[in-house]
């Protein structure tokens, strides 16, 4: 079986990878690291639907960042499915956790649905990863 690419496909109406990144406009720069519990969140507007994220991850703070791709996050869909929760009336809360198969979901807690983003490559050393 060959490397799997994330987003799978049949997510693209929750979340799908941007190749022409040169045409975004606006768009949010974010770095997960490992060495804060394996995950990244922030409280964003819901009107910023959908969100287009360029997504970096540290396996440690010593570390350099990796870049794992540009992202269209369609907010009320994800919210919808239970990917990410409301944070009051007006904002949502997105989390993206690195779990121990080195892939990177977006997930509101441990043990919830998770929905895989992206994969981190092997050419860091690994450390010790909850989903």
């Amino acid at each position: 079986m060959g490397k799997e690419n994330y987003p799978l496909s049949q997510f693209k109406h929750l979340v799908a990878r941007i190749e022409q990144v040169s045409l975004l406009q606006k768009h949010r720069n974010w770095t997960g690291n490992d060495d804060t519990d394996y995950h990244y969140h922030i409280a964003i507007p819901r009107s910023h639907d959908p969100l287009f994220l360029h997504l970096f991850w540290k396996r440690g703070k010593h570390m350099a960042a990796e870049f794992v791709g540009t992202y269209k996050l369609n907010i009320d869909t994800l919210l919808f499915e239970g990917y990410i929760r409301a944070d009051g009336e007006d904002n949502v809360r997105v989390r993206i956790c690195h779990s121990s198969d080195d892939l990177l979901y977006i997930q509101t807690k441990s043990g919830k649905p998770a929905l895989a983003i992206g994969e981190l490559s092997n050419t860091q050393p690994a450390g010790k990863r909850y989903k």
